[in-house]
């Protein structure tokens, strides 16, 4: 379906939320964006959200967190129970408790965005929840009746599928607000540090398998994943200094693509086993880098931190 046509279509949004001012705040800034034409209802709690979601059947809702009765969390997870999960949920909301983010990531929440929010924000994430990651939602939906046989967009070379790869980063850093995409050309990874992983497999003493993230992909996931400040992000590129809790939320990710890797085999499932930040390049890397392989490179970008931020680079090969 092309833009003209998305254009002309109406979606509709539910803003749920104990404040009127904040719904109408959240109101005005979806109605004043380009978005195409939106129908936009309102509710008050999570409880009037569900009464409303039968028959207004929202494509999007954009949730506060902290409610009187049902919560935000609570009303995703009564959907999630009651089979609409394929309904996206996203969060406006004060809370920053990482306990609490997790919680959202792990029940499939579309974003978080913080109160107060800028507005070119609040505008990204609602268009991408409508239009930009729909192929993702179904996906999603799929796995959820049926074991996936055909993976949805198939590389030539180490992963399954992009789309996989995209839906694992989302599920990490809680927004669809990124764009990681195949590179054409393989990254050359000459500038350190980089985060490597080693993947291995039952029955196979030596790697399976190889991640590298650089300082910038690492800066970019863990900063996201952790909910860190913008300037905070962004020194961390510029240094190429990511923390040591940004390299660990960068390591769950590597975690993760374990299940977007090739199949070493039947009855054989890959699984990361150790993730390093390597400052600086040693011999058996670089042997690894310059064999052909089954080799698949990626490019990350976060539009929300702007131009300054740079590309991040990411790479999965087979060994």
């Amino acid at each position: 379906m092309n833009d003209k046509n998305m254009s002309e279509e109406f979606r509709r949004v539910l803003i749920v939320d104990d404040s009127r001012a904040i719904q109408a705040i959240i109101r005005r800034v979806l109605q004043h964006g380009e978005m195409g034409p939106l129908q936009i209802q309102t509710a008050s709690d999570g409880a009037e959200a569900l009464q409303r979601m039968q028959e207004f059947k929202p494509d999007l809702v954009v949730s506060d967190w902290h409610m009187p009765g049902v919560s935000g969390i609570e009303m995703l997870q009564t959907l999630r129970q009651i089979g609409q999960g394929h309904v996206p949920v996203g969060f406006v909301t004060t809370e920053t408790n990482a306990q609490c983010l997790n919680q959202a990531r792990s029940n499939g929440a579309a974003f978080v965005v913080h109160k107060p929010f800028d507005d070119a924000t609040l505008r990204r994430v609602v268009h991408d929840s409508l239009y930009g990651q729909s192929a993702l939602r179904e996906q999603a939906q799929q796995r959820k009746t049926a074991e996936v046989t055909e993976p949805a967009t198939v590389l030539p070379g180490a992963l399954q599928s992009l789309g996989l790869a995209q839906q694992h980063l989302h599920a990490l850093l809680c927004t669809r607000s990124f764009d990681l995409l195949k590179s054409d050309a393989r990254h050359d990874f000459e500038q350190y540090p980089l985060l490597v992983g080693l993947y291995g497999c039952t029955g196979r003493k030596t790697a399976y398998a190889v991640g590298l993230l650089d300082a910038s992909a690492v800066a970019m996931i863990g900063g996201m994943a952790l909910a860190l400040g913008k300037q905070e992000i962004l020194r961390a590129i510029q240094t190429r200094q990511p923390s040591p809790r940004m390299v660990e939320e960068a390591s769950r990710y590597l975690r993760s693509m374990a299940a977007v890797l090739h199949k070493p085999g039947a009855g054989s499932e890959a699984q990361l086993g150790s993730t390093r930040l390597t400052p600086q390049p040693f011999d058996k890397l670089q042997q690894v880098l310059q064999q052909p392989s089954a080799r698949t490179d990626l490019s990350l970008t976060l539009p929300l931190l702007g131009k300054e931020a740079g590309t991040g680079r990411l790479c999965f090969l087979l060994v």
